[in-house]
């Protein structure tokens, strides 16, 4: 045998009992630790007493041996997933609102606040508005995004009505007009988020939000739109659509407010249309239960459409009628009655919880997103 094997079947030997003297030694430690924080137990129930020096090395071994709890997060306050707006008369309609988290959002580890919000106001009892966001479930402070653009472009729409005298009208601006009028608000909307986001320190993109805007006036209807969710309004028993969604086969998917192309995706309109018995605005979250979108197509109905990706996504757009009959007849029944303190709390009901006079409403209990709605009736 050569004198190199030679040696190195020597260093060989010695790592192998060295290994085998550090885990026997790694193996005591762990016994040794097991064991006292096994014997601090039975000190803790009076079995053994423990020796000061003793106390101090377990304290030492628990802290090193146990695992970190994982924080509970605190549970969300009630204004944080229910945003409800009581009851206001304006002139002969009477007008609520209300937004609450969708289930999805409460089965995460981390729940999630309601990321819709609403505005509603008349000026001079004669001009109505009412105002719907529906924050991206995606961004992390969109919650804030859809708040502080309900509330800016509310105090906006306001000022611009009171500043131009609408109330001396004597018909609805031309669709131009309106688009020029209406682009300028929502452009001062979000230049809102992007000096919050400055000030507060985030992402100009965390704060995304759709956003709908319905203005009834005595001689028609003007509305405003970018993103998803819908509105409508009943006249003599009929029901039609005041706002057409940008969306997508992709679940979720639309269009926000902060988009640097949202311009391009921007849609207004101008309706004549007198004295309607009732109008709303809802967010995507009430549209399978309280709007027709799927289903057999009549052949004198042109429908909705959005290109994307030289696909077309047909959607009917339509109220319907069932679920807008029983909700705002419920409402109107409190009223005759003179329960009117009651109609926030019968409408959460029935858009929260999926109630309606008793029973469960399968349509709404099975929706997962968050639900808004504003709501204007005589």
């Amino acid at each position: 045998m050569s004198l190199g094997v030679t040696i190195f079947l020597i260093f060989f030997g010695m790592a192998f009992w060295l290994l085998l003297f550090l885990m026997g030694f790694a193996g005591l430690w762990a016994h040794w630790g097991l064991l006292s924080i096994v014997k601090a137990n039975l000190a803790k129930r009076g079995a053994v007493k423990l020796e000061e020096n003793e106390i101090s090395n377990v304290t030492t071994e628990v802290r090193e041996l146990t695992v970190k709890k994982k924080k509970k997060e605190k549970p969300l306050s009630r204004k944080q997933t229910h945003i409800i707006s009581s009851l206001k008369k304006h002139n002969e309609y009477y007008a609520f609102g209300l937004s609450v988290q969708g289930k999805s959002h409460k089965k995460t580890d981390n729940p999630i606040p309601c990321q819709d919000n609403h505005s509603f106001d008349s000026v001079n009892e004669r001009i109505h508005i009412a105002i719907v966001s529906d924050g991206a479930g995606s961004a992390e402070n969109s919650h804030f995004g859809s708040q502080l653009a309900t509330k800016k472009l509310l105090e906006f729409t306001i000022e611009h009505i009171k500043e131009n005298k609408w109330v001396e009208h004597k018909k609805l601006p031309s669709n131009k007009d309106w688009y020029k009028q209406s682009i300028a608000l929502f452009k001062k909307t979000r230049t809102e988020l992007q000096l919050h986001s400055k000030e507060k320190n985030i992402p100009f993109e965390s704060l995304k939000c759709t956003l709908i805007l319905v203005i009834n006036t005595p001689h028609g209807f003007l509305s405003a739109q970018i993103g998803d969710g819908r509105a409508g309004f009943k006249l003599k028993e009929e029901y039609k659509s005041l706002v057409v969604p940008f969306q997508t086969f992709v679940v979720g998917a639309t269009m926000f407010l902060t988009k640097d192309n949202w311009n391009q995706f921007f849609r207004t309109d101008a309706i004549e249309v007198t004295d309607p018995d009732a109008f709303f605005v809802i967010s995507d979250g009430c549209d399978d239960f309280s709007f027709a979108q799927k289903g057999p197509v009549d052949k004198n109905e042109s429908g909705v459409y959005d290109m994307v990706y030289n696909e077309a996504r047909y959607d009917h757009n339509k109220p319907f009628p069932g679920f807008y009959n029983s909700f705002i007849g419920n409402m109107k029944e409190l009223v005759n009655s003179g329960d009117t303190e009651k109609i926030t709390k019968v409408a959460e009901e029935i858009i929260d919880k999926g109630i309606y006079r008793g029973s469960p409403v399968d349509g709404i209990i099975k929706e997962d997103d968050d639900k808004t709605i504003v709501l204007f009736f005589k």
